[in-house]
């Protein structure tokens, strides 16, 4: 088994977990008890984190296959964890697109996974309405305005959803400081 530095001091560490390390407050990483050359966090640089580990007292060297993969099963269930348990649904604040030749207001919806990346993305044009009550560009009453599609908005989110149905409970973040008219 060839496996880097940084796998063999993470699981080194995976298998001092209380001890010598201990999960971060996220629960997402293992970090030092005791900080090593002024951090608590493993370093992304090999050598230094091999430095830290060192330092903390835990043999690399003699990490077994059995000790990686026990790492490498705890860090992919929480990965997943995290990727699945705190994913979000974001319908973005208005913002004007091209569509063709044209501009157009419109809403993103956008799948975002847990650790922060876009999994889907569709934007929505905006309803175009007549507002009896709102003073249009030459002062009289009766504009045009525009307000989010939340029947277009809620087809969007299913069909991202039918698409991604691991991504079934995301939480959905509504970004229209408007909200509905």
């Amino acid at each position: 088994m060839s496996v880097g530095t940084l796998t063999l001091v993470q699981a080194a560490m995976f298998a001092a977990l209380g001890q010598q390390t201990k999960l971060s407050r996220s629960g997402h990483s293992i970090v030092f008890v005791e900080p090593q050359y002024g951090r608590h966090d493993l370093s992304d640089d090999e050598d230094r984190a091999a430095a830290q580990a060192r330092s903390a007292g835990l043999d690399i060297d003699s990490v077994t296959p059995e000790q990686v993969e026990a790492y490498q099963s705890w860090y992919t269930a929480m990965y997943e964890a995290r990727r699945i348990g705190e994913a979000r649904i974001q319908i973005t604040a208005p913002y004007v697109m091209q569509h063709r030749n044209e501009l157009v207001p419109a809403n993103g919806v956008r799948l975002i996974d847990g650790w922060g990346c876009v999994v889907s993305s569709r934007a929505v044009r905006m309803e175009m309405y007549l507002d009896p009550a709102s003073k249009n560009r030459i002062g009289e009453l009766g504009a045009y305005c525009h307000r989010p599609d939340y029947a277009k908005i809620t087809d969007r989110v299913k069909k991202i959803l039918a698409k991604h149905p691991e991504f079934e409970s995301a939480r959905i973040q509504d970004n229209n400081h408007r909200g509905r008219k």
